[in-house]
């Protein structure tokens, strides 16, 4: 086992550690299982996210999807483990992805809240956030963790709860020793939208970190420096979250869904080229048949649904 996939699986088991079945299942082929049988919210965090090393780019929602029905369908994250797939969000985020050429097999894709809400949808609560999540003492602290392990350059956020959560992340001022009781160490803040406006950080826009700002803290950059054995050098761009309320395949092309889309695609290929060097394929690839893609999960529940909305955008020119 290498020194970058270690730090994954570290994560993987402090995040699982009150689910028995995933000791040994780290692409969640069964479900998330403790002591009582099967969880009603499986954590959404596993092989399943993306590669088990460091990755150019990371992308970060507030939750993992939960492809409509308030959790009641076999869809969504919390049926098969796989985040954002499933539901329009997904479709969306696909066409992002094929947009600058990666695939899901190239990134990761994490969330602030790797669980579905309790409310069975849309973003995760304060307290929520705030809570333990397996070994970790709240889920800022597991994301911290994301950040290092997968190492980008670019950090995409996907919506207001991600780029403050992905702030919190990065700025905390003490660190939060995995196993520690939580009830040692106070909640996790998340610093405002206008605090993080006014330190340049501005949907649309990839900039590098504004340290000056929002100063990374000594324990990020330790863990940071002790991964990669370099500086920390790292840019962030807030793009609209692709729901269904913020853009769809299936709205006209002279609506506001059609647009927004086309601007975050133009503003995630900008970042992609200024930032990564990366510059998107003149017609967006389809998707690969290995890794994520070769899940049955994938296969059976997501893939047809997913190609469909891909085929819409592709009607509309995109």
């Amino acid at each position: 086992m290498n020194e970058e996939e270690k730090r994954f699986r570290d994560i993987f088991h402090a995040a699982h550690a009150d689910h028995l079945s995933c000791a040994h299942d780290e692409w969640l082929h069964g479900a998330c299982s403790d002591a009582t049988g099967p969880v009603d919210r499986p954590i959404v965090w596993s092989r399943r996210n993306g590669p088990w090393h460091r990755v150019p780019i990371l992308f970060v929602g507030a939750a993992p999807g939960n492809a409509g029905g308030l959790g009641s369908s076999d869809l969504g994250a919390h049926g098969t483990r796989i985040p954002f797939g499933g539901d329009i969000a997904g479709g969306n985020l696909d066409v992002m992805l094929s947009s600058i050429g990666i695939t899901r097999n190239d990134t990761f894709l994490a969330a602030a809240y790797n669980q579905l809400p309790a409310k069975g949808g849309g973003e995760p609560t304060a307290a929520e956030l705030a809570s333990p999540i397996g070994r970790y003492p709240d889920s800022i602290a597991l994301l911290r963790d994301t950040i290092i392990a997968t190492g980008p350059s670019l950090i995409v956020a996907l919506g207001n709860v991600a780029l403050r959560s992905i702030a919190a992340a990065l700025t905390r001022e003490y660190d939060v020793p995995v196993g520690d009781p939580v009830d040692l160490h106070a909640p996790p803040r998340l610093p405002s939208l206008k605090r993080l406006a006014d330190a340049g950080l501005v949907r649309d826009h990839a900039i590098e970190w504004p340290d000056d700002q929002q100063p990374v803290s000594q324990s990020f950059r330790a863990g940071w420096q002790a991964a990669w054995r370099a500086p920390l050098k790292l840019s962030v761009i807030q793009l609209l979250h692709p729901s269904a309320q913020n853009m769809s395949a299936y709205a006209g092309t002279t609506t506001l869904f059609h647009t927004r889309m086309l601007d975050t695609l133009a503003a995630l290929g900008r970042a992609a080229h200024d930032v990564l060097g990366l510059d998107g394929p003149a017609r967006r690839p389809g998707p690969p048949k290995d890794g994520i893609y070769a899940l049955p999960e994938w296969r059976e529940r997501i893939a047809e649904r997913q190609a469909r909305y891909d085929e819409l955008w592709r009607q509309r020119g995109v």
